[in-house]
């Protein structure tokens, strides 16, 4: 699994991005930035609507 999709996973489930980063082992920075690109990819402008078109796409799984 990549670490986008981990990341977007995290997200679905409600974490914050603190607790993603502490989960994946990456700094919050890093979290921000996959995010930012994760959007752009997805074509969204936040994180509920990155969820939903991941949802969409089956990128992601609850």
């Amino acid at each position: 699994m990549t670490a986008r999709v981990e990341l977007l996973t995290g997200v679905a489930q409600g974490l914050t991005n603190a607790q993603v980063a502490s989960q994946l082992f990456i700094s919050e920075t890093t979290v921000k930035t996959h995010l930012r690109r994760a959007f752009t990819k997805l074509g969204v402008q936040d994180r509920t609507s990155a969820v939903t078109e991941a949802l969409r796409r089956d990128l992601i799984r609850l």
